[in-house]
């Protein structure tokens, strides 16, 4: 597959079981799919799910702001209209838009409508990520910022604060037990038949690290730093309010807010959590492999 535009034809890709379509369906800007996005392509005739198109739309005066401030480091603001569609805008911090997109009231379909970044749409695509991962929230599937690895068949999840060492643990597991990183950044986790999966997905962060590939959860460890090697078992309240702290959530309420704190309720009574204190050495990975096994 070379032709990474967005054209007429729909390009499918298949990010945790959720089939989305990409396309140009009239004047816009110019854009590809990133290498990571083709890694999810689909050529498969299945039914999207979500469409992701370029296209242009009708300008509206009359929006209500929901959400948003010239305080982020990403100037970033959310409308809505009279009809319920959502108008997701990213500006410079002169006021000047850089993105746009115009997301429908049900959060499946989404139309990049302006794109003024000058990266042929690998932002706009990123930024399509972080919309990707509040719309799933509908349908019993969510984002942790963490790293997804599997282990002899396990799917672990690791997560922590940005610095903790969630890299360099998980890359001990892979250089000394072959473990194998599915996303070095992000943990898509989706509920099917009443069972939960962990999912690579072509958003990974500056990691890198992506694979297009599902694995069963078997384990989620909260990470933290500590002069020794030990682990904790958490109870599922403790689980559920490490992952609430996790999760990638819309900042404004509503129901798409109220689904993810009850995602983490649920995974954090169903899939044990494990604390692991730990040093940036092997001892962390045996002590952690031990407790697993146990």
């Amino acid at each position: 597959m070379e032709d990474y535009r967005f054209t007429r034809v729909p390009k499918k890709l298949c990010v945790g079981d959720f089939v989305i379509s990409c396309s140009k369906q009239g004047i816009g800007p110019k854009a590809n799919i990133p290498f990571s996005g083709m890694a999810f392509y689909s050529p498969q005739e299945t039914r999207e799910f979500f469409k992701f198109k370029i296209n242009q739309v009708e300008p509206n005066n009359k929006e209500k702001l929901l959400f948003g401030s010239d305080e982020f480091s990403i100037p970033t603001f959310l409308y809505q209209n009279e009809i319920g569609e959502f108008d997701w805008i990213t500006k410079d911090h002169s006021g000047a838009v850089k993105l746009a997109f115009r997301i429908s009231s049900d959060w499946k379909n989404f139309t990049l409508y302006e794109d003024h970044t000058n990266t042929l749409g690998e932002r706009a695509f990123h930024q399509f990520g972080s919309l990707f991962s509040y719309a799933i929230l509908n349908h019993n599937a969510c984002v942790f910022h963490g790293v997804v690895m599997e282990y002899s068949g396990k799917g672990i999840l690791v997560i922590a604060p940005s610095g903790t060492g969630k890299t360099t643990h998980t890359r001990l597991w892979r250089n000394y037990k072959n473990a194998l990183i599915i996303n070095g950044d992000c943990c898509l986790c989706r509920k099917i038949d009443g069972k939960w999966y962990a999912y690579g997905m072509p958003w990974c962060g500056s990691s890198g690290e992506y694979i297009n590939r599902r694995v069963p959860i078997s384990y989620i460890v909260n990470l933290k730093r500590g002069n020794k090697n030990f682990v904790n078992q958490l109870s599922a309240f403790d689980a559920s309010i490490y992952l609430m702290q996790r999760v990638f959530a819309p900042f404004w309420a509503g129901q798409m807010q109220e689904n993810a704190f009850l995602i983490c309720e649920e995974l954090g009574a169903t899939i044990p959590m494990l604390e692991l204190h730990c040093l940036p050495n092997r001892e962390s990975v045996d002590v952690l492999e031990r407790a697993i096994w146990k």
